[in-house]
């Protein structure tokens, strides 16, 4: 038993005995922990970077640039999804999981728990932005890299539904033939990287409604906040319908 094992272990057997009781099982219970714990890790990650580079980008007079934040981004995306694909399979982003769940590829009764999970973890990483980063300054407000758009909200919007739709696309795309930790983490993360670079002036490029309320809620700044859990959630809907009749069944059906 490793020494971080031996500390847990008094946790674990207190918890031993409410398992019991409720007639639980302990195999389940501690899979769903890990994949729970996993999701708030990697969304913490996922949201410290890339809200985290955008006001980086703002308090530093915008030294990253458009690209800049984009690889940020793209890189962090990498990183937390390569971690953390094998435990939960990474989704880190409630528009993902809705996609997941609407193809079928996520049990029901996991959606708002790993939906919740992503939550916390944003929650948490804007809570360490914020002091980490509050005391810097610059021109204009960052509010933590909340999401926001300075031009037409229809044109947020529609930009939303389209990224988040490719995004959730590829995904299930890649989740239906069983892509490699590898292979699933570069390819999100240099998507992630050219949707935001190209997208992050119209609407900020949030493609995750997480992304956006983590910094939202710690900031206060709730501005047209709706486009970003509307516009993501219509976006997986229309990448699960795509994705069911665009599908290889022989695919499905040999997997």
């Amino acid at each position: 038993m490793t020494p971080i094992e031996q500390v847990l272990s008094p946790g674990r057997r207190l918890l031993n005995p409410l398992i019991d009781a409720f007639s639980l099982d302990q195999a389940s219970v501690n899979g769903n922990a890990r994949q729970l714990m996993a999701e708030v890790l990697g969304t913490f990650g996922l949201v410290f970077f890339c809200a985290g580079s955008a006001h980086v980008n703002w308090w530093s007079g915008g030294q990253l640039g458009a690209l800049g934040v984009g690889l940020v981004n793209g890189f962090g995306v990498a990183v937390m999804i390569f971690a953390f694909w094998a435990i939960s399979g990474a989704h880190l982003n409630p528009a993902v999981s809705l996609g997941l769940w609407l193809s079928g590829k996520l049990p029901g009764r996991k959606l708002v728990p790993y939906i919740a999970a992503q939550l916390v973890g944003a929650l948490i990483a804007s809570s360490v932005m914020h002091g980490l980063f509050r005391n810097h300054t610059g021109e204009g407000e960052s509010w933590l890299g909340a999401n926001f758009s300075d031009g037409p909200l229809i044109q947020a919007f529609g930009t939303e539904i389209v990224i988040t739709f490719f995004l959730v696309y590829a995904i299930l795309l890649m989740a239906e033939r069983g892509r490699s930790a590898t292979v699933f983490a570069l390819a999100v993360g240099l998507y992630v990287a050219a949707a935001v670079t190209m997208a992050g002036s119209v609407s900020g490029a949030s493609m995750n409604p997480a992304r956006a309320f983590g910094p939202a809620a710690i900031a206060w700044f709730w501005t047209d906040h709706w486009i970003y859990w509307v516009a993501p959630a219509l976006g997986a809907l229309f990448a699960s319908v795509f994705f069911a009749v665009l599908r290889d069944r022989s695919v499905s059906e040999s997997g």
